[in-house]
Formats: C-alpha cells, structure tokens, sequence
C-alpha cells in the first residue's frame, strides 16, 4: 500500500472524509513501482476547500492543486489529475526503455 499522509487546516477530520480519500487514492495502488508516497494538504479557505497533493515519484515530485465547494469532489479532481500525471510518467519511463 503506497502510504498517504493527510493534513488538515481550518476543518476538521471526519473518519468518512480519511475513509473516502483512502478508498479513492487505492486506484494508485497499481504504479506502486513508481509512487513512493503521497501528502494530501486539505484546507477550508473562503467557503471552498482546496487541495493540494504531492506524489514523490521515483526521480520526480508532482504537485497538483484543486478547489471546490465540496471536499469529496476536491478528492476527485486531485485523484483524477494525479493519475493521468502518473501514467504520463510511466509512458515517459516506457519510452526511454526502449530507446536505449
């Protein structure tokens, strides 16, 4: 299991919320030979919640932001951005395989 270390400002942790984002991030579980590990920074700021994740890939950070009104559909979009990010990097890493 790729480990994920969540932080939360000006709101609190609810069990639903940790449960959803670890049930959401398990789609990760498939690059664990790339994903090291992931921190997830949720924050309330102005009425939206914003979130920030950043994956310590093998030879490489990628940071992705997303706000919302709702937290769960700001775990979507960083989830969903995360993962086409990652897969990029593993076309990138097939590629250069097979160059050399």
């Amino acid at each position: 299991m790729i480990p994920i270390n969540l932080h939360f400002k000006n709101f609190p942790a609810t069990e639903a919320l940790e449960n959803y984002i670890n049930k959401r991030f398990k789609s990760l579980e498939k690059f664990k030979d790339l994903v090291m590990h992931v921190d997830l920074h949720m924050a309330e700021e102005r009425g939206q919640y914003v979130g920030t994740a950043v994956a310590k890939l093998k030879g490489k950070t990628v940071r992705v932001e997303a706000r919302n009104k709702d937290p769960m559909s700001v775990v979507d979009e960083i989830k969903d951005i995360l993962l086409r990010e990652v897969k990029r990097e593993k076309e990138k890493i097939k590629l250069e395989r097979r160059r050399s």
